[in-house]
């Protein structure tokens, strides 16, 4: 059994997750299943935040709380140009090296005033290493996009060795910041049906994870094997 609490985290003030260090993972279906099959229990200082159409329906009609529909990437992106204009340094682990050679000329380009103090190769690493890289970097923000599974065990196991004052999960987020993927059309976004655009344009890869990975996380649900605590937005 997986016992979770997520908490909401929409229209905060962004200036409260900086007040002291903090480590948000978004918490989606594919999260999800992948702690309860890993029989992880989250630490207490660790924030994990619901995201997806499949967990906004659970809380929503399965477990009775209200909830307002939330997209991480959405909040990531509205959280990087906070981080610019506060003059935080951020730190950009994970995807291929290309991907992030691709996303600092971006944002340089599009963010004058970005104050990037590193990047790493999130498929050619040695964690202490990472670590240590990142601590000598100064760095506020440290993003960590090593795909579903990959970032949540990394995170988990090394936040307390890391000295950032916000550690978050943002799974292939690097992709579209370097223009490498596009995002589903706005209305598609409006209507919440993002998954559909990506399902579609990704259908080799994260097929199963939508027609076995949604029903098996709905099952888990309602079978009370995994059990949400909601503390609203």
């Amino acid at each position: 059994m997986l016992n979770i609490k997520l908490t909401g985290i929409k229209g905060r003030n962004l200036r409260e997750f900086l007040s002291h260090p903090k480590t948000l993972l978004y918490a989606d279906f594919n999260v999800l299943n992948y702690l309860y099959e890993e029989k992880i229990q989250l630490p207490e200082n660790i924030i994990a935040y619901p995201d997806s159409l499949a967990v906004y329906l659970g809380i929503k009609y399965l477990t009775k709380n209200p909830i307002s529909k939330f997209v991480s990437t959405d909040f990531q992106d509205e959280l990087l140009i906070f981080l610019i204009n506060s003059n935080c340094k951020v730190f950009f682990f994970g995807d291929h090296k290309s991907v992030l050679d691709k996303l600092v000329v971006g944002l340089e380009y599009k963010y004058p005033g970005i104050i990037i103090s590193g990047i790493h190769d999130g498929y050619i690493y040695e964690t202490n290493n990472v670590i240590e890289l990142i601590n000598r970097s100064n760095a506020d923000i440290l993003f960590v996009g090593l795909g579903v599974r990959h970032q949540e065990k990394w995170i988990i196991e090394n936040f307390n060795s890391l000295n950032c004052k916000l550690i978050i999960s943002v799974g292939g987020w690097f992709q579209y910041l370097a223009h490498s993927k596009k995002r589903a059309p706005k209305f598609l976004r409006d209507l919440h049906l993002e998954w559909i655009h990506k399902l579609v344009m990704e259908f080799g890869r994260v097929w199963t994870r939508y027609f076995f990975g949604v029903p098996l996380f709905f099952y888990r649900i309602i079978t009370k094997k995994i059990i949400i605590d909601y503390d609203g937005d």
